[in-house]
């Protein structure tokens, strides 16, 4: 789902680089385990709040609103690695601090590839039914609370199917899983908001190819 060379890109430059780079891809090609839970509703405007329909997840924040401007729907989900990455990334801290960061940052682009899959698949599906599907917009992006993932777990029954939980912290395990939201309607633009985006810092200006 990534490739070495993919991943040398952000190890440094030369053999050295893409050495590390072929040995934490495998590392992540035997220990990933890629799942989802994912689900379509419909929106309910009241009072200044968006809600997703028939469930208790509520998009609160000015960013998330602007996003799903002219969206009648949305497309949510929560999509995961697995935990045997995390225990591939605690091993190898014990043996090898250099791989066991080239995994984690494998573990990371991995699960963003996984959640592109997804997002595309479910454009693909709705342009046959004359729908189109905004870009996807996680917790923690912009003024969207991270604290809204515990809805999306519950909404979504994230914890029962696919055995995610929470730290005190707020912060998903297994930690290679991503929560996230995406308009639909019959007229909106695949969005991006590069002040909220959480590759802003990485971006060379050619990962949201719109």
């Amino acid at each position: 789902m990534i490739t070495a060379q993919t991943l040398a890109k952000y190890l440094g430059t030369g053999e050295d680089a893409l050495e590390l780079a072929k040995r934490a891809v495998k590392e992540v090609e035997n220990s990933a385990r890629c799942r989802c839970v994912e689900a379509t509703a419909r929106l309910v405007r009241e009072d200044g709040t968006i809600k997703v329909e028939n469930t208790v997840l509520e998009l609160k924040g000015n960013d998330i609103a602007k996003h799903l401007e002219g969206c009648d729907a949305v497309y949510y989900f929560c999509a995961t690695v697995g935990a045997e990455v995390d225990m591939t990334i605690e091993r190898l801290k014990l043996t090898d601090l250099t791989l066991a960061y080239a995994v984690d940052l494998c573990a990371g682009l991995w699960v963003d590839a996984y959640c592109d899959e997804l997002e595309e698949r479910q454009r693909r599906m709705l342009a046959q039914k004359g729908l189109t599907l905004t870009s996807r917009f996680s917790c923690g992006y912009g003024d969207l609370p991270l604290s809204s993932q515990a809805d999306f777990i519950d909404a979504l029954k994230a914890d029962k199917f696919l055995g995610i939980r929470l730290t005190a912290g707020g912060m998903m395990i297994p930690s290679k899983t991503v929560s996230a939201v995406a308009g639909i309607g019959g007229n909106v633009r695949k969005k991006h908001n590069c002040d909220v985006c959480v590759k802003r810092d990485s971006c060379d200006g050619g990962l949201c190819g719109d």
